[in-house]
This record gives structure tokens, C-alpha cells and sequence, in this order.
């Protein structure tokens, strides 16, 4: 559920320093910045978000010279476990104070408090009841609504839901708690989502087009679907691996043709490290070194997607306790892609040999080399499906389904990260992003003939002419998600189920615990 509203109460009280014979002048407090209303909602903690549980919450923070908060504690919390009080302290830095001022100076000192209250939204009003549909349609939308598996996806998407909940702010118990709550709730409520989709059906299709479903889905393709589904969608993984590797090889081909991928080091790059400041340690060992975690998540993006190794060379300063600072990049290949960047990233990650230490080494210089390699994958041989009337009738089930237009997204998703990636030059990130966009478009037909002869190699012509009648009737485009109003009336009974289903959780969890901010 999401918290549209918060409201806050905010009072501050600055305290004075130590005695004095003569109190200072001290101006007034009051609040340059303060959290927005999105911030709040984003901090409230979110197992009491999911159980609809106001509460409240009250800060005392220090105060800088800035009028920032600092060292702050939480002083109080209610309801208690349920994550109120982190809450509050994660929002403290949104806070800045018009800074106190003493005979007209800004000083630091004093301290604030801030009472925080968590509130929700109104609920929305009943909605009118709409006409209710004939009660021989809803019978056969109960049907159609089982046979398909609509009714027992979406039941088993209420309670899986739950792990989207962030939890983790609340003590264990009370999450442990809450959460078991919220899951049998939500599970008792399958009876209801069940017949939410029934009604929802009946609101949308004649008697004619639910028998319509029913036949098909009491067909000889539906079952030999549902029965081969664990396979076909290994044989459909499958399928788009091997276009994914495909679509980023022809990519790679496109955007080295238009930028330097090259990793080995040119003239220029061996005159800036002849030009480099000597390093004074020149065989460092380290105590510390990035993880493949950590050198994984530094690797440029556009290098990693199109599979390019690269290194960059940099010169660091060693702090006192070996950490490495002042760090400049020397060279690094190929040039443009980021290698640079990520190296300076992983170098945080280093520490000297505290016996290099021992012996003065803080305050040299030393070079310090970065390799970022990955294995360039071959792409598997392209294998044309043979034409035929099963092939031809696969493939506009396959467009039906509406494959280009979700292709269609992901091509334009990976452009935009593509050339979105931090510190790269405008020129080739723009590159990149069009390099596979247009690999993308380009692997579109060879992806639709792929995805259909799975299809054609797992039914017969009848069945998937048959497939192919119901996807393009009223009925077809509701199962496949299609009806905009079937799908707007369904989302809305959902959201009532979910709603009702946690008021309920709310109730049994209120009823061992405080749930009533004091």
C-alpha cells in the first residue's frame, strides 16, 4: 500500500551550552530544509506501512556551525518494535537549521528536539456497486477462471507479495509476527481473489465467448500446453540465451567499429607513464585488495554488456593506516570506456602491508595496475527453422502474444542504460545505445521465427490453428492480458482483497501487541 501522505510535527527547543555569567543572544531556530512529503513516505517503515500502523517518534540531534544535525539519538518511539524510530534517524540529515547565532556569529552547540508523527492516507470512499453480470456467466467464469490457472496465480501473487515488505527495520519478534499475519490473511483470502476474477470475467465476456474459453482450454492444445510447460519454458530460456548472445556480439561488432576497443597500450599511453611522477614503492604488497564482488560492481557497464577487457594504470598516495589516497589515472585501455573510472573505484578497496608501514612508507607514492578481464562468449550457429504452414501459424501466435512490442521495451531499456553510464564520454554512450537498440531490431525477425518453432515443434496444425482462433478472439485478449478494462476492474478488486486481507492482520497482530502510538 502506498503511504501518499505523511504529516509532521516539528518543535524545536535549542538548549544553551554550559552556564554563563551572561546568557547569550541566541537567535531563534528555524528550519531551512526539512523532509519532504516523498521522503517521509519512502521512510516509513515498512512492516507498518503493510499493517496500516501510524505512529510516532521523537529525535534529539546536536547541532554544527551549518545548522545541520548531528550525533542524533532517538528518544522515544511508539508503537515500540515496529521500526519508528529508524525511521526517524535515517531522516535526520534531510534536516538544516537556520544556524544559531551568538552576538551575531553562527556557532555550533545546543541541541533540537523533533517530534516525527507517521500518518496515513484517508481510505478512499466505497466505491458504487456496479450491476452485477448474469449468474450463468459467472458460473462459467468460475470455470474458465480455474481451468486457466488465473484465479490460483494471482492468490499465490497476493502471498508473494510479501517479500517485497520491508521488514527489516522492525525488531525480529514483532517482524516475525506481523509477517505471519499478513501471510495467512492474505492465504484465507484465495476464496475471494477467485471469485473477484470470476466476476471480473463475467463483467467483460457474453455467455458464447466464456464457452468459447472453456472449450479451448478442455482442448487437446491447452492441455498438451499445461503439460509441457516446464519444457517449453526451458526450450524458450533457451531461445532467448542464445538471441541475448547474439544480439550483444552484433552490438560489439557495431560500436568497435565506431569507437576503440583496444586494449593494448598505444604510444601515448607508454609517454604518460615515462612522464609519470617515479613511484618510491616499487613492489608494494597489500594486506587488502577489492573482492570479485566489489571488482564486478566497479567494471564499466558498456564494457561489461559487449564483454571488453580493459586496465587502467594509477599513481596513489599511501595515507597513514595504508589506505590509498590522491589517486590520478596514468593511462588505461581501451581509452574511453571507463576503465579509468573503475579503477579509481576499486582502489579505496586497497591497504598497504602494515610491515611496508613500519618502514615509513605513508605519505609515498605507488603505482597501482587495475585489470578488468571477462570472457568473450562465441554465439551459437544461427539455425533457421524450415517454412511450413505449422511454422507460419506459430509465428502469428508469437506476434499475438506481442513479442515485438516487448522486445521493443527491452531494446529501448538497454539503450537508455547503455548510455546512461556515469563519467562515460557523451559520444559513447550514445554509441552504445544505439549500437544495441539497432542489434536488437535487427535480431527481431530470427527471434519471432525462434519462439515460433518451439511452438511448431510442440503442436500439431490443428492445435495451433486452434491457438491461434482463441488468442484473437475477445476472450484470447483477456487471457492474455490484453483488456485494458478487465485488467483495471481486476487490479481494483485486487487492491480491495489486499486492503481487507490486511486490516484483518492488523487485527490479530493488534490484539498480542501495542499497535497505538502513545
Amino acid at each position: 500500500m502506498r503511504v501518499r501522505v505523511l504529516a509532521i510535527g516539528l518543535a524545536a527547543l535549542a538548549a544553551a551550552g554550559a552556564a554563563r555569567a551572561e546568557p547569550p543572544r541566541v537567535s531563534p531556530p528555524d528550519w531551512m530544509a526539512r523532509p519532504e512529503a516523498e521522503d517521509l513516505a519512502d521512510s516509513y517503515p515498512g512492516l507498518a506501512r503493510a499493517l496500516a500502523i501510524e505512529g510516532r517518534a521523537t529525535l534529539s540531534c546536536g547541532v554544527d556551525l551549518l545548522g545541520r544535525l548531528q550525533d542524533c539519538v532517538s528518544l522515544t518511539a511508539s508503537p515500540q518494535g515496529l521500526g519508528f524510530d529508524k525511521a526517524a534517524l535515517a531522516m535526520s540529515t534531510l534536516f538544516v537549521m537556520r544556524p544559531k547565532m551568538v552576538d551575531g556569529r553562527p556557532v555550533a552547540g545546543g541541541t533540537v528536539r523533533i517530534p516525527i508523527r507517521f500518518a496515513l492516507p484517508a481510505v478512499d470512499a466505497p466505491r458504487e456497486r456496479e450491476t452485477a453480470p448474469s449468474p450463468s456467466v459467472v458460473v462459467a467464469a468460475r470455470q474458465a477462471a480455474g481451468l486457466s490457472g488465473i484465479s490460483g496465480r494471482l492468490a499465490r501473487g497476493l502471498v508473494d507479495d510479501l517479500d517485497k515488505v520491508e521488514a527489516d527495520d522492525a525488531d525480529p519478534p514483532v517482524r516475525t509476527d506481523g509477517l505471519a499475519a499478513l501471510t495467512e490473511s492474505r492465504r484465507e483470502a484465495a476464496p475471494e481473489v477467485a471469485e473477484a476474477v470470476a466476476l471480473s470475467i463475467a463483467a467483460q465476456l457474453s455467455d458464447g465467448e466464456v464457452s468459447q474459453w472453456i472449450t479451448y482450454l478442455n482442448g487437446p492444445a491447452a492441455r498438451k500446453l499445461k503439460e509441457q510447460g516446464p519444457s517449453l519454458a526451458r526450450a524458450f530460456t533457451a531461445v532467448q540465451t542464445a538471441h541475448t548472445h547474439l544480439v550483444l556480439a552484433r552490438a560489439r561488432e557495431t560500436f568497435c567499429g565506431r569507437q576503440d576497443c583496444n586494449s593494448e597500450a598505444s604510444l601515448a599511453d607508454m609517454q604518460a607513464l615515462a612522464e609519470a611522477p617515479e613511484a618510491l614503492i616499487d613492489k608494494p604488497r597489500w594486506s587488502q585488495a577489492p573482492s570479485l564482488i566489489e571488482a564486478q560492481a566497479a567494471y564499466p557497464l558498456v564494457a561489461q554488456a559487449f564483454r571488453l577487457s580493459g586496465w587502467a594504470m594509477l599513481q596513489c598516495r599511501v595515507a597513514e593506516v595504508g589506505e590509498l589516497e590522491d589517486c590520478a589515472v596514468l593511462a588505461q585501455g581501451p581509452r574511453r570506456l571507463g576503465f579509468g573510472t573503475a579503477g579509481l573505484k576499486v582502489a579505496g578497496s586497497y591497504r598497504l602491508d602494515p610491515g611496508l608501514l613500519a618502514q615509513g612508507a605513508a605519505g609515498d607514492r605507488v603505482n597501482l595496475p587495475t585489470f578488468f578481464s571477462i570472457e568473450r562468449e562465441t554465439p551459437p550457429a544461427r539455425v533457421r527453422p524450415r517454412p511450413s504452414r505449422a511454422q507460419t501459424l506459430a509465428r502469428g501466435i508469437v506476434r499475438t502474444q506481442g513479442m515485438e512490442a516487448n522486445a521493443d521495451r527491452a531494446a529501448e531499456l538497454g539503450q537508455w542504460l547503455l548510455s546512461h553510464q556515469p563519467g562515460l564520454d557523451a559520444g559513447v554512450a550514445r554509441d552504445a545505445g544505439e549500437a544495441y537498440r539497432g542489434a536488437m531490431i535487427a535480431d527481431l525477425p530470427d527471434l519471432l521465427d525462434d519462439h515460433a518453432a518451439v511452438y511448431a515443434a510442440t503442436l500439431t496444425e490443428p492445435e495451433l490453428a486452434s491457438m491461434a482462433d482463441f488468442l484473437h478472439s475477445r476472450a484470447g485478449h483477456l487471457a492474455t492480458g490484453r483488456d485494458e478494462a478487465f485488467n483495471a476492474r481486476l487490479a481494483q478488486a485486487l487492491a480491495d482483497i489486499q486492503t481487507r486481507a490486511d486490516a484483518q492482520a492488523r487485527t490479530a497482530f493488534c490484539a498480542t501487541r501495542a499497535c497505538v502510538a502513545d
